[in-house]
């Protein structure tokens, strides 16, 4: 790798959204001197409640951090990549964020599929967050939205892990509106936001920042290679979806509006929900 000068000083959060590309960008900075890819990678409010974090059995217990110790990290390294909230980065020290999106319909999608794929060794080890949450996935879509337990992981997740919404089921996360003091906190640290699709210019953002000219290949990790069991989606699940994602979806609009985040239109978004639908086993009949 090539140096490409003086590097910038202070350290970069990125925002690891669960099933949105950031195992295969986390695998490359892994091979990158000055980046933190582990072994703690959670944050407590990934779990959405305490509890669920406090129930996690080692080994994984040990990959979730709180910010004084994630501080630690963060004043020892340029880049530290992890499913954090924003809070938590900037708690820790971090002075700008990252964070790379995807299609929130597709990402809800996609990790339904995922966790229905999981073994039952693969969720006894997270605890209570396996056999509450993820075993909810052997469930029908509809009914797995529908189910209490999982809203920490379905209920418009870009949203809260950037901006910070409170912690609880009764959020709101279905408002239209996203409150003004809260977006423009998140827009005034970060730098660098991209979509799923554009994993490489992300990566050569967050090298650049490095100081770095040359750096390893992304290659796919960690791809959702399950199948839905061609289930009808009809439309009382798409206006859970909706609901779900309505609130990521107007974030990462008001993104592209302020020329934070490419501009991509509504027909190419619903072609991305509908492409990954049909991949992975949906039918959409709503």
């Amino acid at each position: 790798m090539t140096s490409a000068g003086n590097r910038p000083a202070g350290t970069l959060g990125v925002i690891h959204v669960p099933k949105s590309g950031g195992s295969a960008l986390r695998a490359v900075l892994g091979q990158i001197s000055g980046c933190y890819t582990g072994p703690l990678y959670f944050d407590e409010a990934h779990f959405g409640l305490t509890v669920l974090a406090d129930a996690v059995p080692s080994p994984n217990r040990e990959t979730i951090t709180d910010v004084s110790d994630l501080a630690d990290v963060v004043s020892a390294h340029r880049v530290v990549i992890g499913h954090y909230a924003a809070k938590s980065l900037l708690g820790a020290g971090c002075d700008s964020l990252a964070l790379q999106v995807r299609e929130p319909r597709a990402r809800l999608l996609s990790l339904y599929t995922f966790w229905r794929s999981a073994s039952d060794s693969d969720r006894a080890s997270w605890g209570d967050w396996g056999s509450e949450l993820m075993s909810r996935a052997d469930l029908p879509l509809g009914r797995f939205l529908s189910c209490p337990e999982v809203w920490p992981a379905v209920d418009n997740v870009v949203t809260r892990q950037t901006m910070g919404y409170r912690l609880s089921r009764r959020s709101v996360f279905g408002r239209r509106s996203i409150p003004s003091s809260l977006y423009e906190d998140f827009r005034c640290r970060v730098s660098i936001v991209e979509w799923s699709s554009r994993s490489e210019d992300f990566l050569a953002k967050i090298c650049a920042h490095l100081g770095i000219l040359t750096w390893p290949a992304l290659d796919r990790v960690n791809i959702t290679e399950g199948r839905a069991d061609e289930q009808s989606v009809d439309e009382a699940t798409l206006k859970q979806i909706m609901r779900l994602t309505r609130a990521d979806r107007t974030f990462l609009d008001r993104l592209s509006r302020d020329g934070l985040l490419p501009r991509r239109s509504a027909a190419d978004l619903d072609l991305e929900f509908e492409v990954t639908a049909g991949r992975l086993g949906f039918r959409l009949s709503g």
